[in-house]
């Protein structure tokens, strides 16, 4: 698993910030030159040789690069598929939507859409059917129409294009050999590959030693380190010799660092206790724990309303605090960890309204710490199918156990990690809601509960009198259905 730290560089003389420029330049201009070689299908060998003389870098600097402008350009094709995909299945979703409508004003409304929608669709379609992908900004679009307008001087648009250096690792050359990391009376120094020196057998080259700090963060009342002591992590990864690649970004007039090492995770124990799982929300977490053989045993509401509303640095910290108690959790009751698996993908045509929540609540922030949190304390984790986990919940374990709907879904989940997948409806529901019962029984697991949730949410919609998209409202009605 790895991890990235970051750092800063603590103190440069004029000669030294002159030397980093000038090698983030020429590092970030090969970039690109080797970028618009390799769209013009040089060969890669070619662009390499050419880099070394073209821009002053040694063969190691020339290789990453190019492997750099490879990256790129590989990133680019795959972003190219994830948005046709996504811009099909929102024509799709608008489609159905504009079939659906009645009045004549939403009709016009879903058109323009479907119109727009069309468009973006057929842009993406062309640069799938040729292979090619919108053009590449190296320093940004925002401050490229910036520096279109006048807005910002041409040594501005400059500094944000040449503003990197990259150094991949190497462990048969004792982790780094451009860029090494070193710890001399306590302290960390960034050692640079600077000036080629040659001598009689090879060519040496002269180094640039700079102090830097890796974060961490020390308690001012105990002294103790607060969370994970990444820097500790650091300097153990420096004694065992293995490779691991270091950025240099310039940031506002200051020089960061990102230290990115392979991280060790212990082998998972075996949960002799059962699973816990855990249902997403944006309101907060159901959890839920089952046995070994998915019987219910505790559950447990943890409120979180701040991840809707609260600043991106509250929110992360929420999160991570979260994904900590769970881990934690499921580590002292010796059980695993189940989580839904979710595909973060931008291919529903939705309102604003529901943008904004869903993207102010990170599913995928709190799944990813959840992820490296277990890894990190061998906690086991099992990522079970999201379909029909609050529907079966709702309808078949929250009046049972007298739990809330986000809990029964984590019971669900729970279940679901352990193989039972295939959750019979209950008789009493069947015998009640549905009508052609033979053609029921030969149905799918997921089209029988959707056959249910649907009968249920037109029997509550025509009790109540009222529109009904869900089942959040059943427990009110449920025992006037079912008796009725």
């Amino acid at each position: 698993m790895k991890t990235t730290v970051r750092g800063v560089i603590l103190q440069l003389t004029e000669i030294q910030r002159i030397f980093l420029d000038n090698l983030m330049g020429r590092y970030c201009a090969a970039v690109r030159w080797s970028f618009k070689r390799l769209m013009d299908n040089w060969k890669t060998q070619d662009i390499r040789l050419a880099v070394q003389g073209k821009f002053s870098l040694n063969s190691r600097q020339a290789n990453d690069a190019v492997h750099d402008a490879q990256a790129t350009i590989k990133s680019q094709k795959e972003l190219v598929k994830l948005n046709h995909a996504g811009a099909a299945n929102k024509v799709e979703f608008t489609q159905k939507r504009l079939e659906k409508a009645r009045s004549s004003g939403k009709k016009a409304k879903l058109q323009r859409r479907l119109d727009k929608e069309e468009r973006k669709l057929a842009f993406w379609q062309k640069h799938l059917d040729a292979g090619t992908f919108p053009p590449v900004v190296f320093g940004g679009k925002k401050l490229f129409h910036k520096r279109c307008k006048g807005n910002i001087t041409h040594e501005a648009w400059q500094e944000a294009r040449s503003s990197r250096y990259l150094s991949r690792g190497d462990k048969t050359k004792g982790g780094n050999l451009n860029i090494r990391l070193c710890i001399k009376d306590g302290n960390i120094y960034l050692d640079i590959a600077a000036e080629p020196v040659e001598t009689e057998k090879s060519v040496r080259y002269s180094r640039i030693t700079l102090p830097v700090y890796l974060a961490h963060k020390p308690s001012k009342k105990t002294g103790l380190i607060n969370g994970r002591n990444y820097r500790q992590m650091v300097l153990d990864y420096l004694k065992t010799g293995s490779a691991y690649q270091v950025e240099i970004i310039r940031e506002n007039g200051r020089y960061y660092i990102h230290v990115t090492i392979e991280e060790e995770i212990p082998v998972p124990y075996i949960p002799h206790s059962g699973v816990i799982g855990v249902d997403t929300n944006p309101e907060g977490l159901g959890i839920a724990r089952a046995d070994c053989l998915g019987q219910f045993k505790e559950s447990l509401w943890l409120a979180q309303s701040e991840w809707t509303y609260a600043r991106s640095n509250r929110r992360d910290n929420l999160i991570g605090g979260a994904a900590s108690l769970v881990v934690k959790m499921a580590k002292q009751l010796n059980c695993a960890l189940a989580v839904e698996d979710l595909e973060f993908k931008n291919d529903k045509s939705v309102t604003a309204k529901f943008n904004r929540m869903s993207h102010g609540f990170v599913w995928s922030s709190f799944l990813t710490k959840v992820e490296r949190r277990a890894a990190r304390e061998g906690v086991p984790l099992v990522k079970a199918p999201p379909p029909f986990t609050s529907i079966v919940g709702i309808l078949k374990y929250q009046q049972q156990y007298g739990i809330s709907n986000h809990e029964a879904a984590g019971y669900t989940i729970a279940r679901h990690s352990l193989g039972y997948s295939n959750e019979k409806v209950p008789k009493q529901l069947v015998q009640k809601f549905i009508k052609k019962r033979d053609t029921f029984a030969s149905l799918t697991n997921w089209k029988q509960w959707s056959s249910v949730k649907k009968a249920i949410i037109a029997a509550i919609k025509k009790q109540a009198k009222q529109e009904v998209k869900s089942l959040v409202s059943w427990q009110h009605h449920r025992k006037q259905l079912i008796a009725g």
